[in-house]
């Protein structure tokens, strides 16, 4: 192959893998978004909570989702 039809291979090739990344950027925003939202929500019922096994449950479920938040954090800053 000569010279320019490498180049050009090559571009289709980096192309395709910055579209990849963009897609994956951006799913792994919402998906952030959205245990956001949800850890919000979660914050809410907790206060609003009298019972306390349910308090337990709704701290635990806050501790995965926290846990799942920060690696999707350290996951979107990697790809950027």
């Amino acid at each position: 192959m000569k010279t320019p039809k490498l180049l050009k291979k090559a571009e289709e090739i980096l192309s395709a893998e910055k579209m990849k990344r963009r897609d994956k950027k951006k799913s792994l925003k919402d998906i952030l978004q959205k245990l956001k939202k949800r850890k919000r929500k979660l914050v809410h019922k907790l206060e609003a909570e009298k019972n306390k096994s349910d308090k337990e449950k709704i701290r635990k479920h806050l501790a995965v989702i926290r846990a799942q938040r920060k690696k999707g954090l350290k996951a979107l800053k990697d790809l950027k």
